[in-house]
């Protein structure tokens, strides 16, 4: 019963067993134990055994372990921790207990009340007994508090970058708007695998540019450049001009390329 989780536990110097069962959770301990902790000699114990087997309600916490389980001669029948108070609690500390077994008398009320909750704790709390067992613990917990305070940090960090974004995005307008513009295209293109997508993402906010529009940047940047050299502009002053020139010209296109802009960099999640 390879499920089978098996420990030894000390009850104020009464050597009991606690057995968990792995995929249900629940976990045992011996009747047989729990009754040679108690000081029950040997006809009590057996009617014990006889009354947990035969109680309607007690019985439903029973369970039977072979034979090499827990002890490696004989059966032992277990009852579920949940089960233990009832059946102690079902056992009467009577006169004659006081009188002929006082100790067994005051150690069943130590059962009654802590039995349970001891036996639980192996399996529970399964806390440190060595120097270095604790030493090992607390430097887990170090550990962990300190990833969790990296995870924080890191959280704020994204959040803070996340609220840089949104207010790059949101504050793009007409005053710098080339500068502001480029930047956002550079964080897009980043998104897409880097520098190398920068002039895909232009080519895609001038196409979307035209469409919503109806105008075509490149013929008004033909016809700029000439009315520029029929002004007597230099040619390579003409050729520095490019698109985003021709659409700072015009205030509805300027509009519309910094709304197209901020939907890409919503778009991409920059």
């Amino acid at each position: 019963m390879n499920e089978l989780v098996i420990k030894n536990v000390d009850f104020f110097g009464d050597n009991l067993v606690a057995i968990k069962n792995e995929e249900t959770g629940k976990v045992y301990t011996g009747v047989s134990y729990i009754c040679k902790g108690i000081g029950f000699n040997k006809d009590q114990k057996d009617r014990q055994v006889k009354n947990v087997q035969s109680d309607l309600v007690v019985n439903r916490g029973c369970v039977k372990f072979d034979a090499g389980v827990i002890d490696p001669n004989n059966e032992v029948l277990g009852i579920e921790l949940d089960f233990l108070p009832l059946w102690l609690a079902k056992i009467s500390i009577t006169p004659r207990m006081k009188e002929e077994q006082p100790e067994v008398a005051e150690k069943l009320v130590n059962y009654q009340l802590k039995a349970k909750d001891v036996l639980a704790q192996a399996f529970i709390h399964n806390k440190p007994t060595c120097i270095e067992d604790i030493l090992i613990s607390s430097l887990q917990e170090m550990k962990a508090i300190k990833g969790d305070v990296e995870a924080i940090k890191q959280a704020n960090v994204e959040t803070k970058e996340e609220i840089q974004g949104i207010r790059e995005i949101t504050g793009l307008s007409s005053i710098d708007w080339k500068d502001a513009s480029k930047k956002l295209i550079v964080k897009i293109a980043h998104e897409l695998g880097g520098n190398q997508f920068i002039q895909d993402v232009y080519k895609e906010v001038y196409s979307n540019l035209e469409k919503r529009v109806g105008c075509q940047l490149q013929i008004r940047l033909t016809n700029k450049r000439r009315r520029m050299a029929d002004e007597g502009i230099c040619k390579s002053k003409r050729d520095k001009l490019n698109k985003l020139d021709i659409i700072g010209e015009d205030k509805k296109i300027l509009e519309c390329f910094l709304a197209i802009v901020k939907e890409l960099a919503i778009k991409y999640g920059v």
